[in-house]
């Protein structure tokens, strides 16, 4: 399969968005091609995934099972946020909150904005990489942007002013590894070669190399929402609509993460030792997880909430990460399960503002009586974020603890009592929202929910954190993420 063949239906689908004419078609067409697109992505990333299928390297592409587990990933949220939006936007369109031009175009950029994650997880090509993780900005702020609203414009300028200046610092980074190549002799095209470069790391100067790579720690961790690069995060995640805020979560910071590594093992690569670079990654992981449980006390937006939650997530990701391969495992596992959960999350949190017009928590009351399906799917996605089993983040935090503990004792405590404050203010702050009781109870009753096809999509994406969970306790399960790391970590 040729890989610049999956960009054809992501343009069909671009193109249909803005020159049909009606909601309908423009639904249907985004519809038809997310399950032509994903399902495809999804066929042909699982043989990679379980290692029925080599890696396939050429100049431009770059696909193991490291990348195509980021596509499985990309595709299966996609579609499912495909579905979410034909109905959190089509009734947005139906309450005149947006008009027929900005439906046609959140569809557009929708489409546009997956195509550039895709680009990025599949090229071997650094200056690909960048210029698809920099559309993803662009295509993306104007999503953010979408209601046209004050506090949305402002939200969008700030995620794409640090955005965009981060990433620039990125491509700062990449030149300089670029350079450095050049004058330890590696020929033509290949200086933007991410293999490579990895190949010929040992050869290249290691100021340069350490240089380049803070450059496109700090560029690409700003995209990642890594502390204290994060400001954007909390305004975006909470002014977007509530579809876009799930795929940001779920994927996007994960994508931005996936660019940090693969410059990662080129550095450490060059010094035949990771222990500088987990550093950082340690370093940096802790005051993510440190600054989220601080600001969660303050919360009183609960899409604020779930993202400050996703800042704490990219922490404990890129900390575990930071330890050991052993780490980099739980790393792996804790990353899958945040997809699906934080995305279940996020298109919870868009029922309820359809139903309350809010996201003030302390507006929202009675939910279990007037949106029981989704207070009850929202209340299990709580408890699973935060991890309590039989969540799939359990098993990733058992793992990442069990080697914090052995390594950085007094670290891994200040993480379990930082990560206790988190779920106390998350358990709080959802509980008061199902539980505290209207005035008017009847009239509660009589504005009752109906189960809708966001109910069944999170219904979906919860079994398959229980089917993780269970999967992560087998051999198989352990055998199979042990895999991919090693892929990308290029151990033979």
């Amino acid at each position: 399969m040729n890989p610049i063949f999956i960009t054809i239906p992501f343009l069909a689908a671009f193109l249909g968005s803005l020159f049909l004419k009606t909601e309908s078609q423009v639904r249907k067409i985004n519809l038809l091609f997310s399950f032509l697109n994903g399902g495809a992505l999804i066929f042909y990333a699982v043989p990679f995934i379980f290692h029925a299928r080599g890696k396939e390297i050429s100049h431009w592409w770059l696909m193991d099972s490291f990348s195509m587990l980021f596509i499985f990933l990309v595709a299966f949220i996609y579609i499912a946020t495909t579905i979410i939006s034909t109905r959190y936007i089509g009734h947005e369109y139906e309450e005149k909150i947006i008009n027929l031009r900005q439906y046609k175009l959140y569809f557009a950029l929708f489409q546009m904005f997956v195509l550039c994650m895709i680009l990025t997880l599949i090229t071997n090509n650094s200056l690909v990489l960048w210029l698809a993780l920099e559309g993803t900005t662009l295509f993306s702020t104007f999503l953010v942007g979408l209601y046209r609203k004050k506090t949305s414009i402002e939200a969008a300028w700030k995620y794409m002013i640090l955005c965009s200046t981060g990433i620039s610092l990125g491509l700062v980074g990449i030149l300089l590894l670029s350079y450095g190549a050049h004058e330890a002799g590696v020929a033509g095209e290949n200086i933007f070669s991410i293999t490579a470069l990895m190949e010929s790391a040992h050869s290249i100067s290691p100021n340069i190399i350490k240089l380049a790579f803070i450059f496109l720690f700090i560029g690409f961790g700003t995209k990642v929402g890594l502390a204290p690069m994060h400001n954007w995060l909390p305004d975006a995640h909470s002014k977007a609509p509530s579809p876009i805020s799930a795929i940001f979560s779920a994927v996007l910071l994960n994508i931005a993460l996936y660019a940090i590594l693969r410059f990662k093992f080129i550095t450490d690569s060059a010094f035949s030792d990771p222990t500088w670079t987990n550093n950082l990654f340690l370093i940096f992981g802790f005051l993510s997880v440190i600054l989220s449980a601080l600001m969660m006390l303050i919360q009183v937006n609960y899409k604020r909430m779930l993202a400050y939650s996703s800042i704490e997530h990219m922490g404990l990701i890129l900390f575990s990460l930071g330890l050991s391969p052993l780490g980099a495992v739980a790393a792996v596992m804790h990353m899958i399960g945040h997809t699906f959960i934080k995305s279940t999350l996020f298109f919870g949190a868009g029922e309820i503002l359809i139903q309350w017009k809010t996201t003030k928590v302390e507006k929202i009351k009675n939910m279990l009586t007037r949106a029981r399906y989704t207070s009850v799917l929202f209340i299990v996605g709580i408890l699973s974020i935060i991890a309590i089993p039989p969540s799939a983040l359990f098993m990733s935090e058992y793992g990442m603890f069990s080697q914090a503990i052995v390594l950085y004792p007094v670290t891994a405590i200040i993480f379990f009592v930082a990560l206790g404050i988190i779920a106390y203010a998350m358990l709080a702050l959802s509980i008061n929202m199902i539980f505290a009781t209207e005035k008017n109870e009847k009239d509660a009753k009589n504005k009752a929910e109906r189960w809708n096809i966001t109910h069944t999509v999170m219904t979906i994406e919860l079994i398959v954190v229980l089917g993780l969970a269970i999967w992560f306790t087998t051999s198989h399960g352990v055998s199979v993420i042990e895999d991919i790391v090693k892929d990308f970590l290029f151990i033979k």
